[in-house]
């Protein structure tokens, strides 16, 4: 896991098209809605893989939560390098995104 500002922690899953309505169903989950998850299809950030990915944070006590919630879905976390790569360009994604909308609403 990467550890990231706040306390929180990051964890980025992969899993492919066939895992995607299990996937979507765990993220109905009230906790998991409650935490901050982005699904990224793979090939829109540059990766070469087929499928998902799954970016959540959280406190360490959600993440420990999650993980049991997410325990029996054929999701594959993304080596520390890789991810780290991943998350930041869905974080790069986020803020620009945040920065449209304040240009449109500010």
């Amino acid at each position: 896991m990467i550890v990231p500002e706040e306390n929180d922690l990051e964890i980025l899953y992969f899993y492919n098209t066939d895992a995607k309505k299990d996937v979507e169903k765990a993220l109905q989950e009230d906790l998991i809605k409650r935490a901050d998850y982005t699904v990224r299809e793979c090939k829109l950030l540059g990766s070469d893989r087929e499928g998902y990915f799954l970016y959540l944070r959280g406190t360490p006590e959600m993440m420990k939560e999650m993980d049991k919630l997410l325990a029996d879905l054929p999701l594959e976390k993304v080596p520390e390098k890789e991810a780290r790569n991943i998350i930041e360009k869905i974080k790069a994604e986020d803020d620009s995104a945040a920065t449209g909308m304040g240009m449109i609403f500010g």
